[in-house]
C-alpha cells in the first residue's frame, strides 16, 4: 500500500505539469520541492522499492560529474569575494556608491541563484524518484503512459491556445509558449516510445503475455493519436528547429529498433549513425538562423566566462537599457546559459548531456524488450539540445520536471534486473561494508531534508508576501504601499538574502518621499532604521535595482546615513535601469534639486538624456518635467533651461508659466 501511495504521489506530481504552465513563480517551485521531498524521505525510510543498492550499479560517472559540475558553478556563483576578476563589476560600483569595501560575488541576484539553485536540486530529486521507481517493468510501463499522456495533454492546451480567442483571454499565458513547445516536443519522443513498446509487447514470441486483440487495438490507436497531437503541437508552432527535434528525437528510437530487428553488427551500427549524422549536419547547414533581440545579442558578446548569475537574466536586462522590464519570454536556452553561466558552461554541459546520450543508446542496445526507456531518454537529450538554440522552454520547471522523470526512467531501465541479480547473487555481494550498504539511504535523506529546507524557505516568505509592490510614484500609491508594510518585512526576514523581498520591503516606506520632515512623528527614528536596513539589504543582495538605488538618493539625507553621496546613489540608478520610464519623474526630479548636478558633468548628461527622451518620445511625462523644473535648484533650473531650448523652444514658456 505504501509503494502504491508514493506511486501515486509522484505520478500526481508528474501530473501538475499543466498547472506549472499557469503557474511559473517561486511558489510552484516550492510546491513541487515539499511533494518530492515527502516521497524521498518514505522511499528511504520505509524501502519500499528495496533496490537502492543498485543506484551505484546504474547511476554513471556521467551523470553525477554533470550534476556535481552544474551544483558547484552555481555555488561559486554567490560564493562572497573580496574581489579579484571573478567578481562582477557591479558589485565595486556599489560598494563605492555606499562608501563601503569592495565585496560581492559573481552573480549579481543572490537571491535569484539560490532560487536557480534550489531548482536544479528539486529537479535531480524527480529524476531520482523515478529511478527507484522505475526499476520494476510494471510501474516502468505505467510511468511512461504517464509521462506521454500529461505531454499529451501540454499539446492539447498548445493547440487549444492557437485557436482560441486573442488577448485578454489567451488559453495558455504568452510566458508558458515556450515551455509547452518544449514538452510537446519530449512528447513526440514519449509517444513514439510507447508505440514501440506496444509493438514489442504484440510480437508473436511475446504471445503468451499478450493482451486482448481490442485491448491491444484501443491502447494503439490511442497512443498513435496522441502521438499526431503532439506532432500537431509542434507543427503549429511554426519553428522548423522544433519539428527537426522532434523527429530526430524519435528518429534515434526508430534507428535503435532498426538495428535491433536487423540484427546490424558494428558496421551496420556504424551506418545507422552515419546517416543520423548527416541529418543533423545536413539541417543545421541549411536551418534558418534563429535572430535574437538586440539586447540578447549585446548580452550574449558581454557574456563573462562564469556568467552573471543563473537565474539573473531578467535582473540584467534593464542594465541593458531597451526594456524596462524582462527580456522578451521567446529568448533561447543556449543564450540564456550562455548570459547566466557563461559558455564554458554551455559547451561542457553539451558535451556531458551528448555522453548521456551515448551511453543510453548503448544501453538501450544491450536491453532485451524494454531498450524503449533507454531509447527515449537519449531521444529526448537530443531533441533538447537541437531546440535549445531556437526556444527557451527547456529551462522552465514544467519542461525540467518531464524531463528528469524521462530521464530518471531511462537510467532505471539502462540495465537489466537478471545481470544486477546475478551480480547480488554471488556469495561476496552479500559481504558488502554496512557503510556502503547505509550510503545510498543517507544520500536520499539528505536530499529529503534539503528539498524540505528549500520548500520552507520558499513557501513560507511567499505566504507572507503582499501582493508585488514597486517603487510608488506618488504619495496615493505610497499610502497604498504603507498598509502592507508588516506582511512584506515579514517576508524579506524569513527569505534572508532575496533582494526583491527586501526591495519591497523598502517600498512600504516610501511616503516619507512626499511626507514633510517637520510633520513626521517621534517614532520616525525607528521607521527611518527600517528603511534603511530593507535598502541596504536589498543592495546587499541585489546591486542591479535601480528603483531602491532611486529611493536610497531620495532619501539618504533623511535617514541621516554616514554616507550619504547624492549623486553616486542617482548615478548607479541611471546605470542599473537607464530606461525604466516608471522612475523618470522622480530621479529627474531628485537629480534636478541635487546640489551636485551644477559640477557634476556625468549626472548632468544623464539628466540631459531624461529630459530629450520627455521632449521626443514621452509627451505623457512632460507634467513630471514641469514638475521637476518647478523643485529645481537653480543649477537644475539652468539645466533644463539649456537642454529645452534647442529641441522645444516654445515649451520653455511653458514651464516658466507654470512656475509662475
Amino acid at each position: 500500500m505504501s509503494a502504491a501511495f508514493v506511486f501515486l504521489l509522484y505520478c500526481g506530481l508528474i501530473g501538475s505539469v499543466p498547472a506549472l504552465l499557469f503557474f511559473q513563480g517561486a511558489v510552484a517551485g516550492g510546491i513541487v520541492s515539499i511533494v518530492a521531498a515527502v516521497c524521498t524521505i518514505i522511499v528511504a525510510a520505509t524501502n519500499l522499492f528495496g533496490d537502492h543498492p543498485r543506484l551505484p550499479r546504474l547511476v554513471s560517472p556521467v551523470i553525477l560529474a554533470g550534476l556535481a559540475g552544474a551544483l558547484l558553478i552555481m555555488l561559486l556563483q554567490i560564493v562572497p569575494m573580496p574581489g579579484g576578476p571573478l567578481m562582477n563589476p557591479i558589485w565595486s560600483s556599489a560598494a563605492a556608491a555606499l562608501g563601503e569595501k569592495p565585496s560581492g560575488s559573481v552573480t549579481i541576484d543572490t537571491g535569484m541563484t539560490m532560487l536557480a539553485i534550489c531548482r536544479l536540486t528539486c529537479t535531480v530529486a524527480v529524476g531520482l524518484l523515478a529511478v527507484l521507481i522505475g526499476q520494476h517493468r510494471r510501474r516502468a510501463e505505467m510511468l511512461l503512459s504517464a509521462l506521454a499522456g500529461i505531454a499529451t495533454l501540454v499539446s492539447l492546451e498548445r493547440i487549444a491556445s492557437s485557436f482560441s480567442l486573442p488577448e485578454p483571454f489567451p488559453f495558455l499565458p504568452p510566458a508558458a509558449q515556450s515551455a509547452a513547445e518544449t514538452i510537446s516536443i519530449f512528447g513526440f519522443v514519449l509517444t513514439a516510445a510507447a508505440i514501440v513498446r506496444g509493438y514489442e509487447r504484440s510480437r508473436p514470441s511475446r504471445s503468451q503475455s499478450r493482451k486482448p486483440v481490442a485491448t491491444a487495438a484501443i491502447e494503439t490507436a490511442a497512443t498513435l493519436a496522441a502521438s499526431l497531437i503532439n506532432l500537431a503541437a509542434v507543427v503549429l508552432s511554426g519553428d522548423p528547429v522544433a519539428l527537426f527535434a522532434a523527429l530526430f528525437g524519435a528518429g534515434l528510437l526508430l534507428a535503435v529498433l532498426v538495428i535491433r530487428k536487423g540484427r546490424l553488427g558494428s558496421w551496420g551500427q556504424a551506418g545507422t549513425a552515419a546517416v543520423l549524422a548527416l541529418a543533423l549536419s545536413t539541417f543545421i547547414a541549411f536551418m534558418p538562423g534563429r535572430v535574437e533581440s538586440e539586447l540578447i545579442i549585446r548580452m550574449t558578446d558581454d557574456a563573462r566566462p562564469l556568467g552573471v548569475g543563473a537565474g539573473t537574466l531578467a535582473a540584467l536586462a534593464p542594465i541593458y537599457g531597451d526594456w524596462p522590464e524582462a527580456p522578451a519570454v521567446g529568448t533561447s536556452a543556449a543564450a540564456t546559459v550562455t548570459i547566466e553561466m557563461g559558455r564554458p558552461f554551455l559547451w561542457l554541459i553539451v558535451l556531458i548531456a551528448a555522453t548521456w546520450a551515448a551511453l543510453l543508446l548503448r544501453g538501450a542496445l544491450q536491453r532485451g524488450r524494454d531498450f524503449v526507456y533507454s531509447a527515449a531518454g537519449a531521444g529526448c537529450i537530443a531533441a533538447l539540445l537541437i531546440s535549445a538554440s531556437s526556444t527557451g522552454g527547456g529551462l522552465s520547471l514544467a519542461s525540467s520536471v518531464i524531463l528528469s522523470a524521462t530521464l530518471g526512467l531511462a537510467v532505471a531501465q539502462s540495465k537489466g534486473e537478471t545481470s544486477s541479480a546475478s551480480a547480488v547473487s554471488a556469495p561476496r555481494q552479500w559481504r558488502e561494508p554496512r557503510s556502503f550498504k547505509w550510503r545510498p539511504y543517507g544520500a536520499l535523506v539528505v536530499l529529503a531534508l534539503f528539498l524540505a529546507a528549500h520548500g520552507a524557505w520558499v513557501l513560507l516568505p511567499e505566504v507572507s508576501r503582499p501582493a508585488q509592490i514597486g517603487l510608488p510614484s506618488d504619495q496615493r500609491h505610497a499610502t497604498v504601499a504603507r498598509q502592507d508594510q508588516e506582511r512584506a518585512n515579514r517576508s524579506a526576514v524569513l527569505a534572508v538574502v532575496r533582494g526583491d523581498l527586501w526591495a519591497e520591503s523598502a517600498f512600504t516606506y516610501a511616503s516619507m518621499l512626499w511626507t514633510d520632515q517637520a510633520l513626521e512623528l517621534e517614532e520616525s527614528g525607528d521607521r527611518s532604521a527600517r528603511t534603511s536596513t530593507s535598502l541596504l539589504k536589498t543592495l546587499h543582495y541585489a546591486p542591479h535595482r535601480g528603483d531602491a538605488w532611486l529611493m536610497l538618493a531620495s532619501t539618504c539625507e533623511r535617514l541621516k546615513m554616514q554616507a550619504c553621496n547624492v549623486g553616486a546613489l542617482l548615478k548607479m540608478s541611471y546605470y542599473t535601469a537607464p530606461d525604466r520610464a516608471g522612475l523618470l519623474p522622480l530621479r529627474l526630479a531628485q537629480a534636478l534639486r541635487s546640489k551636485d548636478i551644477g559640477g557634476d558633468d556625468e549626472l548632468a548628461d544623464m539628466a540631459r538624456r531624461d529630459i530629450r527622451f520627455v521632449l521626443a518620445r514621452s509627451p505623457d511625462l512632460r507634467p513630471a518635467l514641469i514638475a521637476a523644473y518647478r523643485s529645481a535648484s537653480s543649477a537644475g533650473k539652468r539645466l533644463v533651461e539649456q537642454t529645452v531650448t534647442p529641441v522645444d523652444p516654445g515649451y520653455l514658456i511653458v514651464l516658466r508659466a507654470k512656475l509662475t
